[in-house]
């Protein structure tokens, strides 16, 4: 049986100390890719052969117009339990589609690569959102995906104290290191660090001029300028393909998103109004020429 969903944010409990860093970041080199994918091939299998044959530590990719063969997925739901502050919906399945919009971190878990990827699609009349089950997405036609390979720094999944989770860990990653000077960095945030405001902080320690923006997670709840705010206090959301931040002047972070009740959301996140719910995993790379 679930736990009820909270209304507040304060009603919100995670089961363990919080960390210390909210917002952990490791500097690498990030390098654009072009993957080429082939009707048949298991997904996940062929984005790591590609990273090792790379060398790179991690990658962080766009899966827009990719079609997969029938795939498992799950949404965001109320905890099962008396400790988790949120938890998976039953299994879905999907009858295959056409992905317009997703965002794939690829990382490592258990010693094998692993991926979390968030997609939006359409199926069957209606637009889904929804965390895809890496080991069951098969690819139903050929194409490429881009993207971003990282030297250097590597996602990592590890138990999380605070939440109880599993989640990616940020951690560097000196036998992948190219020795070219750092261009992007790597980070996760914790419960309640805000997405708007913890990617302002992250591009200062960039140290740049505008840059691109890649990732997914988890809200507890959001506010938009552009949209009616999404009240639901457990989500799961990813960042809009081609958000580009300049620290310089306003900085635009486009997300979509799909809360526990199965709404879905998309806008323009206000600053101080989109607190992390269990965690986000973001790229930050600077612009060519920044």
């Amino acid at each position: 049986m679930r736990r009820a969903a909270p209304v507040m944010l304060a009603e919100i409990r995670h089961p363990g100390p919080a960390a210390e860093e909210r917002c952990p970041f490791v500097a690498c080199t990030a390098d654009p890719v072009s993957i080429p994918v082939n009707a048949g091939e298991t997904l996940l299998e062929t984005l790591g052969s590609f990273a090792d044959g790379c060398r790179f530590g991690s990658a962080v990719l766009d899966l827009g117009g990719i079609g997969l063969a029938p795939f498992d997925y799950v949404m965001p739901d109320r905890a099962i339990d008396d400790r988790h502050a949120a938890w998976y919906s039953d299994t879905h399945s999907s009858q295959g589609a056409v992905l317009e919009t997703a965002v794939a971190i690829l990382g490592w878990r258990d010693g094998a690569w692993f991926a979390h990827v968030h997609a939006y699609w359409p199926e069957a009349g209606a637009w889904h959102l929804g965390h895809l089950l890496p080991d069951t997405l098969v690819v139903a036609r050929s194409g490429e995906i881009g993207g971003y390979g990282v030297r250097g720094a590597r996602f990592e999944a590890a138990p999380d104290p605070e939440t109880e989770f599993t989640l990616y860990r940020v951690k560097p990653d000196p036998a992948t290191a190219s020795g070219a000077k750092s261009n992007a960095l790597i980070a996760t945030l914790a419960p309640f660090a805000d997405l708007h405001d913890s990617i302002a902080s992250l591009g200062k320690e960039l140290n740049c001029g505008p840059f691109d923006v890649m990732g997914l997670g988890s809200l507890a709840g959001a506010t938009f300028h552009d949209a009616p705010p999404m009240t639901g206090l457990i989500s799961e959301i990813l960042l809009q393909p081609g958000n580009v931040a300049d620290p310089g002047n306003n900085i635009d972070l486009a997300i979509r998103a799909i809360d526990l009740d199965g709404h879905l959301h998309k806008g323009t996140i206000r600053p101080g109004g989109a607190p992390t719910l269990i965690t986000c995993e973001l790229l930050l790379r600077a612009k060519a020429g920044s």
